[in-house]
């Protein structure tokens, strides 16, 4: 059986089709889907569309679908907080069964080929509980990269070492039982093998932040003798999809989080927690240590960022 792991479309339709249409021709037989459809770029209800027609294909929550069910359990009308605008607009823009659907998909899954547990998980503590390890938070890499670029092969070997180099973080994936673990959430692609386990991160399909802007999924093959694993990445037309960005509803709703998301869309880096920091640093400078920030320091945030500075 081969499956395309596909994982943080975050709302982009233009990446979700390429990736459909490169797995179709890679011999794809099945879709795993890791979480986090929307809550980005403006194109929520054609990725789930999309999803929602996929054959074969299991699908999970990301933390982007427990924010939508929080909103939905609060029963709060008025959206008012500048920081969770993303948030907000996938709430109200989605339709009422595509909300439904995201809603109510599972946290996690199991599935089993050829006496092989394929574990499903939207975050990385499926096997470790800790996201701190340096070369698995995107502003690091972005920090990393900046001083002294390296390749993904170079990547693939450092993370490797950085994540078993840790004794916690090793002892809890040597406690865990044989098979194939999934997970997403960083947008960084990366997978390893370890004894008899292997773990896939298949990055970001939709929002990749490790420096390639193509299009990340991952293949995974399972055959009786074997587990193969081919990293893929797809061109498509992200001018295009800039161009739809600027003229969107989005971009009038919240223009710095369009401003961000299309810094990203062009260039694959991390601005999201450049942003993120300014805005705290802001607040602490303005004598508000409240998160999330109030709208009075976003504007300042917002006024004074450098989109330059890490």
């Amino acid at each position: 059986m081969k499956y395309a792991i596909i994982s943080d479309i975050h709302g982009n339709i233009y990446a979700l089709r390429a990736a459909i249409q490169d797995s179709k021709s890679q011999g794809a037989d099945r879709y795993l889907l890791l979480g986090d459809y929307t809550n980005g770029f403006p194109w929520g209800n054609e990725v789930i569309e999309t999803i929602r027609h996929l054959k074969n294909a299991i699908v999970i929550q990301g933390n982007g679908e427990g924010y939508l069910l929080d909103l939905k359990n609060s029963g709060e009308t008025d959206f008012s907080c500048e920081q969770f605008k993303p948030v907000y607009w996938a709430y109200r823009s989605l339709s009422k069964e595509n909300l439904d659907y995201l809603i109510q998909l599972p946290t996690s899954e199991v599935v089993t080929d050829i006496d092989t547990n394929i574990y499903l998980n939207h975050s990385m503590s499926i096997f470790y509980r800790s996201l701190q390890i340096e070369l698995f938070h995107s502003r690091n890499f972005r920090m990393m990269m900046t001083e002294k670029p390296f390749t993904h092969e170079e990547y693939l070997t450092y993370a490797k070492a950085s994540l078993l180099g840790c004794s916690d973080a090793k002892e809890e994936i040597e406690a865990l039982p044989n098979g194939i673990y999934l997970f997403g959430h960083n947008h960084m692609q990366f997978h390893m093998k370890h004894g008899k386990k292997l773990f896939i991160n298949p990055g970001s399909c939709g929002e990749p932040l490790d420096w390639d802007t193509n299009a990340a999924y991952t293949l995974l093959e399972v055959t009786q003798d074997n587990w193969n694993v081919t990293e893929r990445r797809v061109e498509y037309d992200i001018k295009a999809a800039a161009k739809e960005l600027d003229d969107s509803d989005f971009t009038l709703y919240s223009p710095m989080w369009s401003k961000v998301m299309r810094l990203e869309l062009l260039t694959g880096k991390d601005y999201f927690a450049s942003f993120v920091m300014h805005l705290i640093e802001t607040g602490h400078v303005l004598g508000c240590t409240d998160y999330p920030v109030s709208n009075n320091t976003w504007n300042v945030a917002v006024k004074t960022w450098d989109k330059n500075t890490i």
